[in-house]
């Protein structure tokens, strides 16, 4: 009895210090929102400083609990709108992008944050979705603005020299959060080629040497950033092959080296709203310095922005009728599904057949820059996703037609089979849950603008909370109260799963904050 009501307290004393959405909310959105702070807070091992100890947030439990392992920077910035924006918890979102911020390195962010003390450089995605959640957090959070002109120390020279935290050069620069986003952004532009520091089996003993070289350009006939080789893996689908006995070791299981279509959507956002922000003169900056057909000039922001949106569906979309292949850049030879969008763009010819792989990461660019999609277009594709990828918790992120599709994850596996030997199908079949808040936040955004009327956007909304009685169910029984990282194939359990994921429940409260906002119009 003691035990219960301390809990009931402590839970209501959370509670009543979080946004409307999550006091006046049901069991399930509350529930959701206690997951931040499952996941935030002061652990000995791990910090968003070198030298003092502040809370911080855990990419999932128990893996993820302390040490190097605790903070990503993808994790941080997936999960930060849900668990930080939409729950109130502004100061702790404030804290984890001026700590980031402070790592801007080679125009990038930390993969890996380690207390800011041994960063790791090896995330092409990263630094967007932090670009996302700035503009996230101007738009939720009472100090709006006032972020982009806070001065933020750099950890590292501008020169992109590694000295160690407590070297004098460290921290001895400051830049406004507007010239970060300006430094990344232009970063980018000029292209971005380094070698990772202290490259090597004592930084990755499972990546071979070309793995270390990062390498990002923009292509400017397109707008599209590319980047990456087949040695290493910039984005989430992050497994690393590690296998020397069936030879996958050193060869990432999905490199998606080109223009993974997540990061074209999220760079479509972030110039579009800095555009925005120009115009209300609260961005110092008109654009950047870039080479184009053989001449250094300024390109604006709107510029680049209207660049992607004149070829993003010629680059991506994967027509339904066959005949209509000649309007956009198809390989029809290599076309295993019609009426979706690619993957990624631009890989090289010889893994070429990876771009028209059917994964769940289309609704994410859907999400944040919606209007890159033609909607009848997006509606099909999202239909088609619905088809293939849905799981009862998670969203497979692997056609089950395609034939490296292997829905079932176990990171002991030391067989035979090179597809699955020590895990290296992570991110080929297993469901994974926080896909399938994007998801569903993008079937009803154009739901809604392919013409539903009220009756039809009510029905929507039904269904979707109807697949969420399983998310329900599963925080109510499981004993980590939370959504797991990902499960196996049709939802089975997965051992090596987080039992408990910041962005699993982070994407959900996403979802959960638009059906509210819906609701109020």
């Amino acid at each position: 009895m003691i035990i219960n009501a301390a809990y009931k307290a402590a839970r209501d004393r959370a509670l009543s210090q979080c946004a409307p959405l999550i006091t006046n909310g049901h069991d399930f959105t509350q529930s959701l929102a206690l997951t931040a702070l499952q996941m935030y807070g002061r652990v000995l091992s791990a910090s968003l400083h070198p030298q003092v100890n502040t809370p911080s947030l855990a990419a999932g439990l128990p893996h993820f609990a302390a040490s190097w392992a605790r903070c990503w920077g993808r994790d941080v910035f997936i999960s930060l709108r849900g668990l930080f924006l939409t729950t109130g918890l502004f100061d702790a979102a404030r804290e984890h992008i001026l700590a980031f911020c402070s790592t801007l390195k080679h125009g990038l962010i930390p993969n890996l944050l380690d207390s800011i003390r041994s960063p790791r450089y090896n995330s092409r995605d990263s630094p967007w979705w932090m670009m996302q959640n700035i503009q996230d957090y101007v738009k939720m959070a009472p100090e709006g603005d006032g972020i982009l002109d806070v001065p933020v120390k750099r950890r590292f020279p501008l020169n992109d020299e590694w000295v160690k935290w407590n070297d004098r050069q460290a921290y001895s620069y400051s830049s406004t959060v507007a010239e970060i986003i300006q430094e990344v952004l232009q970063r980018h532009a000029a292209g971005i080629h380094f070698r990772e520091y202290n490259a090597g089996p004592n930084l990755d003993m499972q990546m071979s040497d070309e793995g270390f070289n990062i390498d990002i350009e923009v292509d400017w006939n397109t707008g599209l950033i590319l980047g990456g080789n087949a040695r290493n893996c910039g984005t989430w689908m992050d497994k690393m092959g590690e296998s020397g006995k069936t030879g996958n070791k050193g060869y990432p299981g999905t490199p998606r080296d080109g223009a993974p279509v997540e990061i074209t959507g999220l760079l479509k956002s972030t110039l579009s709203w800095v555009d925005s922000l120009i115009k209300k003169g609260r961005f110092p900056f008109k654009g950047v310095e870039a080479t184009v057909n053989g001449n250094k000039r300024l390109v604006t922001y709107k510029e680049w922005a209207d660049l992607l949106q004149a070829n993003f569906e010629k680059c991506y979309y994967v027509p339904k009728n066959p005949n209509e292949d000649v309007k956009y850049n198809i390989n029809s030879s290599l076309v295993s599904r019609r009426g979706v969008y690619k993957d990624v763009y631009g890989t090289p010819k010889d893994r070429e057949y990876s771009d028209y792989q059917l994964r769940p990461n289309f609704p994410v660019a859907m999400c944040v820059a919606p209007e890159l999609f033609e909607p009848t277009h997006a509606m099909e594709a999202l239909h088609m996703a619905h088809q293939a990828l849905l799981g009862p918790l998670g969203m497979k992120t692997l056609d089950p037609q395609d034939h490296a599709y292997r829905g079932n994850y176990d990171n002991s596996n030391d067989g035979d089979d090179k597809s699955i030997a020590k895990g290296w199908n992570y991110h080929q079949g297993p469901e994974w849950v926080w896909p399938i808040g994007y998801f569903f936040r993008a079937y009803l955004h154009f739901d809604r603008l392919a013409g539903a009327g009220k009756d039809d956007v009510n029905e929507t909304l039904y269904h979707i909370h109807s697949l969420l009685l399983a998310h329900r169910k599963h925080m109510v029984n499981d004993a980590w109260a939370g959504l797991p990282e990902l499960t196996n194939e049709n939802g089975a359990y997965c051992h090596d799963s987080c039992r408990t994921q910041a962005w699993s429940s982070s994407t959900i409260l996403d979802l959960l904050d638009d059906v509210a906002k819906l609701q109020q119009k």
